[in-house]
């Protein structure tokens, strides 16, 4: 990413930061932050939903709140700016979303080391099912007083979208068994709350030990219609043995339901797994300590849309008139951000309590019972 040539500070300016004493303090909040909690962020443009604050919004573990999984691809730090290229693997990361504007949606990237917003496009986030759907499967039953061949996802499981038609969407989902197939947009949703790992169901039957590929078909023959794959999951459940070759079987746990049949002697079918990128990421070359709590800005002068998490070890390069180009290890490889300030002093805007405070900071006064 490269940035453009930053522009003098006016003198009046400099003058009026002198009198105070020069840059903030590491940990002290810069009340006149553009996008700082308590001033509204400007839209981005016409249709840009209402302005929201971007520094409030990175704070995890808020009330409500509601994320999803990013695929990391080309993105922009500023609605309109300058493109930045993912890298060529699609292992997806946790995101909160917290801005639309048309089909780009704004989402808090919340790292060990920094928390900052960017801009991507919506096709690459996972989608949330809204309610329980019937992927595949027919009315006839299996055996006599037995639950119907099908496969379902239930409400709250993350899918990957793959292809879309008008009203639906192909989907993918990659938990204890694989699926894919259509479903309605209307029960597809960007992101929804956070919730633990799927635990399976235990159904009291024999359970079945079994390979990732097995695959669970609607009918007990090779040519029958594929409904699951066994992907992370080794247990399913048997129901009877049909014979020396096929068993029919059942999985369910919160995210998903499969009822058919597998045979442990056909051919595998092939199983999705999240790809690394062919060539490692690079990383950041650090040549100075940072305070936890340091303001991250998506230019000079421009709006605040992160901060650093705990006091860190970071490249910093000046670029002449209080303004930094401040180097963080991210999904993308080495994002260039910009902070502001001095080496020893850079501004902080995190919200109070969000981060560790910075070593050597004052502890907060104890409370009074």
């Amino acid at each position: 990413m490269r940035w453009n040539e930053l522009a003098s500070v006016p003198v009046v300016w400099l003058a009026a930061l002198a009198a105070c004493g020069g840059a903030a303090a590491p940990g002290a909040r810069e009340a006149a932050a553009p996008g700082a909690s308590g001033a509204p962020s400007p839209r981005a443009r016409a249709d840009d939903p209402e302005g929201v604050d971007p520094i409030a919004a990175l704070t995890p573990g808020r009330d409500g709140e509601q994320v999803t999984w990013l695929v990391p691809g080309r993105m922009q730090i500023e609605l309109d700016g300058a493109v930045v290229d993912g890298p060529d693997g699609d292992r997806p990361f946790e995101v909160g979303v917290i801005q639309r504007a048309g089909n780009q949606v704004r989402v808090a990237v919340r790292l060990p080391q920094a928390r900052f917003s960017v801009w991507t496009d919506r096709e690459r986030l996972y989608a949330t099912l809204l309610g329980d759907h019937r992927m595949a499967g027919d009315a006839m039953p299996a055996a006599p007083g037995a639950a119907e061949v099908a496969v379902s996802l239930r409400a709250g499981a993350r899918v990957r979208r793959l292809a879309h038609r008008p009203g639906a969407t192909r989907v993918r989902f990659v938990g204890a068994v694989q699926v894919e197939g259509w479903v309605p947009d209307k029960l597809l949703a960007d992101s929804g709350p956070r919730r633990d790992s799927a635990m399976r169901y235990p159904s009291g039957r024999r359970t079945l030990h079994v390979m990732p590929g097995a695959v669970i078909r609607a009918e007990p023959r090779w040519s029958g219609p594929e409904l699951a794959v066994v992907a992370e999951g080794y247990l399913v459940d048997t129901v009877r043995e049909v014979d020396g070759a096929w068993s029919e079987v059942t999985y369910a746990d919160s995210d998903v339901s499969v009822h058919g049949y597998l045979s442990r002697q056909a051919p595998p079918g092939r199983v999705y797994r999240p790809r690394d990128p062919d060539v490692p990421l690079p990383s950041s070359t650090p040549n100075t300590k940072v305070a936890s709590g340091t303001c991250l800005y998506a230019r000079a002068r421009g709006e605040a849309i992160g901060y650093i998490v705990g006091d860190r070890e970071v490249e910093l390069e000046d670029r002449g008139s209080g303004w930094w180009t401040l180097t963080v290890d991210s999904p993308w490889g080495p994002l260039e951000l910009v902070a502001r300030g001095s080496a020893d002093a850079l501004v902080a805007c995190a919200p109070a309590g969000s981060v560790p405070p910075p070593a050597g900071s004052a502890p907060p006064p104890p409370t009074t019972p």
